[in-house]
């Protein structure tokens, strides 16, 4: 099945938390995001700095950055069309962990915390459905760095033993 780039909701309804919420629910909340282009090697946020957005990938790829001191920098993942960054922060208005930027040219869905809090009142069902994607999402990425480091562990087990 082949996604029509152009309507962001065709993209989101087929992630995992996208799955969550109805066509209507979808199309609200793409009338609250605010669309942003980033190239190559621009940086979304950085590490270290406050933040209220939730980020939605929409075409390209960005990268996950942990500055690794004096050695640089690790690129942890690459994220793809349709995921989700900056959740934690946009929940609990902390501080980003890591820095996002751009692989190559992408484009991004930004939604603001301020934008998201009257629906609590308004549209109660499509607050829910937003927080149970967001959390499914994490919960995937869980199980994801789960199998990572299991994967890791029966290297370095098989390698020094």
């Amino acid at each position: 099945m082949s996604i029509d780039v152009t309507n962001p909701v065709d993209i989101i309804a087929q992630t995992t938390w996208g799955k969550e919420l109805s066509k209507t629910e979808l199309d609200l909340l793409i009338e609250l995001t605010h669309p942003t282009d980033y190239n190559q090697n621009e940086v979304v946020f950085h590490a270290e700095t406050k933040g209220d957005t939730l980020y939605i990938l929409l075409t390209g790829k960005l990268e996950v950055v942990k500055n690794a001191g004096l050695k640089g920098e690790m690129v942890l993942s690459t994220l793809k069309p349709g995921a989700l960054a900056g959740e934690l922060s946009f929940i609990d208005g902390d501080a980003h962990t890591l820095t996002l930027r751009a692989q190559k040219k992408a484009q991004v869905l930004k939604f603001k915390r301020q934008d998201f809090e009257p629906l609590i009142d308004t549209q109660p069902r499509l607050v829910f459905n937003l927080m149970r994607g967001i959390l499914r999402a994490s919960h995937q990425l869980q199980r994801d760095m789960n199998a990572q480091f299991m994967e890791m562990s029966r290297f370095v087990t098989n390698q020094y033993m």
